[in-house]
């Protein structure tokens, strides 16, 4: 080949180098801005779609340490529990307990909306709040909030302080494949917060943080919800919405004997800070709080979720035994043994235990010596 042509071709190739250098500097703004529908090209997508993400910042405790970091809390071993109220193979057990809290209003999430002081932005993988109103809100780990380009959950309890906008919170979707308007819904925004994650591997998979568990145990619930429940219950609007099949007519059928059988359980009864959840004979769950009142704040949601996994999980004909109250109060007990480690996420301190059979997370208001708002106990 002549001195020439070779001289061309290696021009030609440093061009075409440099041209193509120049065109993605000049596209990379375009794929890393935010679209219409509300997602972003760029690093927050990717982030969205890791299985697993751990939380930041996260500082091993040892025991004598906790005193220090966490504050006013019941431990476990003072928790009376009631006797078991079982319909089905639901099994609940009422957690009695002195308030941590006095004289504080904390409104939920479902309720700081229906007041219009709170507004949940959809920016894309991750969600931004803001609290319009003059008391704090609290969201609680497995809150679903419906609307926006898709549904979301919200993985880790939060507490919002009054008078703040655009805070930002982690949240998984929990509607696979929806990236635009649903029917007359706004997609810059959520409308509503009325449902909780229904069963232990939905929030053991928002825990994780792990997209694609999340996404398969939408599915399952779904299809043993249509085989308990008589039918699909997957609504036409969108077929992958847990919060549609949570609201279709069949699911809301068949929760509906629990929730007369158990919810009325709590009445007159003003001690209760909690309950725990067995569902087929199995600890589940179980969510105490500082204060009888904020319990029942949240009280309709967690029996509704119990219900609706209990159905999902129902076995025709199985023999189910619940398990004895000193069982539930060695589960509890026990998860207040295992490592603990510090998390400073979403304005609170999170105090996260764990042993090989039991999640525990203490979330604490650090505008009150980090008072422990809220003990979310989950069986893995």
């Amino acid at each position: 080949m002549r001195p020439q042509t070779i001289g061309l071709l290696a021009a030609s190739l440093v061009t075409g180098m440099f041209l193509a250098a120049v065109g993605l500097v000049l596209a990379w703004p375009l794929f890393n801005a935010p679209r219409q529908d509300g997602f972003k090209f760029g690093p927050d997508l990717v982030r969205l779609a890791q299985p697993d993400v751990q939380a930041p910042n996260e500082q091993p405790l040892a025991q004598d340490e906790l005193p220090n970091v966490r504050g006013a809390v019941v431990p476990a071993k003072e928790y009376a529990l009631s006797e078991p109220h079982t319909h089905g193979n639901l099994t609940i057990f009422l957690i009695h307990g002195k308030d941590t809290m006095k004289n504080r209003n904390i409104l939920t999430l479902q309720e700081a909306l229906n007041q219009n002081v709170a507004l949940v932005h959809d920016t894309g993988a991750m969600l931004a709040i803001d609290n319009r109103g003059n008391a704090p809100f609290f969201i609680q780990s497995g809150d679903i909030v419906k609307g926006g380009n898709q549904d979301r959950t919200l993985p880790y309890d939060m507490l919002v302080p009054p008078h703040t906008n655009q805070v930002p919170i982690a949240a998984l979707c929990v509607e696979q494949g929806r990236s635009r308007p649903r029917g007359n819904e706004l997609s810059a925004s959520f409308a509503t917060s009325s449902e909780q994650l229904p069963g232990r591997q939905l929030k053991l998979a928002a825990y994780r943080q792990s997209q694609n568990d999340l996404w398969n145990n939408v599915r399952i619930v779904q299809e043993n919800l249509a085989r308990n429940a008589g039918g699909s219950v997957q609504a036409p609007l969108s077929q992958t919405s847990l919060q549609l099949s949570l609201e279709h007519q069949r699911v809301q059928g068949a929760v509906q004997d629990y929730l007369t059988k158990l919810a009325p359980s709590v009445e007159g009864k003003n001690d209760v800070i909690g309950y725990a959840a067995v569902v087929n004979g199995k600890i589940q769950s179980a969510d105490v709080y500082a204060s009888s009142a904020m319990f029942r704040k949240f009280w309709p949601k967690l029996i509704r979720a119990s219900a609706v996994e209990a159905v999902a999980e129902r076995q025709p004909g199985a023999v189910i035994i619940a398990p004895e109250t000193e069982a539930v109060q060695a589960f509890l007990a026990d998860a207040e043994k295992g490592q603990a480690f510090r998390v400073e996420a979403n304005r609170s301190t999170v105090i996260r235990h764990e042993t090989a059979q039991v999640l525990l997370y203490d979330t604490c208001d650090p505008t009150q010596q980090n008072l422990v708002l809220h003990r979310s106990f989950l069986a893995k």
